[in-house]
């Protein structure tokens, strides 16, 4: 097809826009004589920077292209060969900061070819010339980067957090040769390590004679070494109450190791110099949390449902020493036990009455009186059935106000004998006596 080239007007002159092929013209290569590309003719020609600039590749020293690739487009443009610049970015390597001014031949003495990328090829003498501190001696490890950025060698940063020992507080201001006066390598992570001689130096309270332990965390921050605060808690015995505001050496006279949590160990005194009541007398158990608390030794208060005997009605407001008269130990729990003389002068008269000592069947804790009797379900139904609402005190069927356990039947229902001779004459074992009559008739029916 001779148009691409030529027109109607003229086999010559002629012209190809190169737009229609596969490799456009621009820049310096649109006055370029088609010969010069075209050397061997026009098919076939090959499309490769390299093809036509090879010799340009081959005679450049600054840098070396020997061993570059053969893709000149990767640095070089149609406009010139010259100015060149090459995108790092496509590497694995992208520079940044100060890497962006030095010189290829720098990194690249020995070729562009596998190029090690580790900071210390080419910083290994930085590395070997630091003093404050000396990496060698302290055992720094190459990796730069651990430390120090590309805008320069200097300053540099450690991140500490990385060693599983954080910087807070005190810590971020301090040296890094005052904990690290041995190197860098295997120091100890614990408090005391550094701080030992805050921990001797401490007298009040004085560390070594209280035999503090050397866990300084557990008292002390990072923000200083004083003031310091213990979390109690961790002891196994919370301090709560008054506790909170005693000295330590209240309680930790001999150390801080072994302390004892019994309460008596500390209130000894307070337990032998009571007097009302005299506990030590008394034999009043020696723990003391059963009746006071960490508000203070007094009021104190015990929860008599820990006794076996729960306090209930009129007992809650007795005074201890009413039932305690003979000490805390072994009192009796029988209602008699304290209430002997209302057993005894009551009316009516219990004792001869043969009446039963256990109180709480018919007394409560309420009031000794009124009381109650339950007649009905133990003796004979006064309160139900033909009897009930038929009398008014009990001395109408006890006429022996000295002996409740006689009875009479026949002064209400029957005051002639022989009436009641006639109706249970053919009853065998008939006695005109009110014993006789209940034998017959013990719930009172006909």
């Amino acid at each position: 097809m001779c148009t691409p080239c030529h027109t109607t007007s003229g086999w010559t002159p002629a012209s190809l826009d190169h737009n229609i092929t596969r490799f456009p013209l621009t820049g310096a290569h649109l006055a370029v004589a088609c010969n010069q590309c075209h050397a061997s003719g026009y098919t076939g020609t090959s499309t490769a920077c390299v093809a036509c600039h090879q010799t340009a590749a081959t005679g450049v020293h600054d840098p070396d292209h020997t061993g570059l690739s053969s893709d000149c487009s990767q640095c070089h443009t149609t406009s010139g060969w010259k100015p060149a610049t090459f995108d790092h970015n496509l590497t694995r390597f992208a520079l940044t900061g100060a890497h962006q001014q030095v010189s290829c031949g720098h990194c690249h003495t020995n070729g562009y070819s596998g190029a090690p990328m580790q900071c210390d090829a080419c910083h290994h003498t930085d590395y070997l010339g630091v003093i404050d501190p000396n990496h060698v001696s302290a055992g720094f490890s190459t990796d730069c980067a651990s430390c120090h950025t590309t805008s320069g060698w200097k300053p540099a940063s450690f991140d500490h957090g990385q060693t599983g020992f954080a910087l807070t507080g005190a810590h971020r201001s301090v040296t890094c040769n005052s904990c690290h006066a041995s190197g860098f390598t295997g120091t100890a992570s614990a408090c005391y390590a550094c701080h030992g001689a805050d921990y001797s130096g401490a007298t009040n309270p004085n560390h070594a004679l209280g035999n503090y332990p050397t866990l300084c965390e557990q008292c002390h921050t990072t923000s200083a070494w004083t003031p310091a605060s213990y979390d109690h808690n961790l002891s196994g015995f919370p301090l709560t109450g008054a506790h909170t505001s005693v000295a330590c050496n209240k309680c930790h006279i001999t150390g801080f190791a072994g302390t004892p949590t019994a309460c008596y160990a500390c209130h000894a005194g307070d337990y032998t110099g009571v007097t009302d009541p005299n506990h030590v007398a008394a034999g009043f158990p020696t723990t003391c949390q059963r009746c006071h608390s960490t508000t203070g030794w007094i009021p104190a208060s015990f929860d008599h449902s820990q006794s076996g005997f729960p306090l209930t009605g009129a007992h809650t407001t007795l005074s201890c020493n009413r039932c305690h008269a003979n000490g805390y130990t072994g009192t009796p729990m029988e209602c008699l036990a304290c209430h002997g003389p209302d057993y005894d002068g009551a009316t009516p008269d219990h004792t001869a009455a043969g009446f039963p000592t256990t109180c709480q069947t018919c007394h409560t804790t309420v009031a000794w009186k009124p009381a109650n009797w339950d007649h009905d379900a133990q003796y004979f139904p006064i309160y139900s059935g033909a009897h009930k609402d038929k009398w008014g005190n009990c001395s109408e069927c006890h006429v022996d106000p000295a002996n409740y356990a006689t009875f009479e039947c026949i002064l209400c229902h029957e005051h002639n004998q022989t009436s009641m001779d006639d109706k249970h004459k053919e009853e065998q074992g008939y006695h005109y006596l009110s014993t006789a009559c209940y034998s017959c008739h013990p719930r009172g029916r006909h």
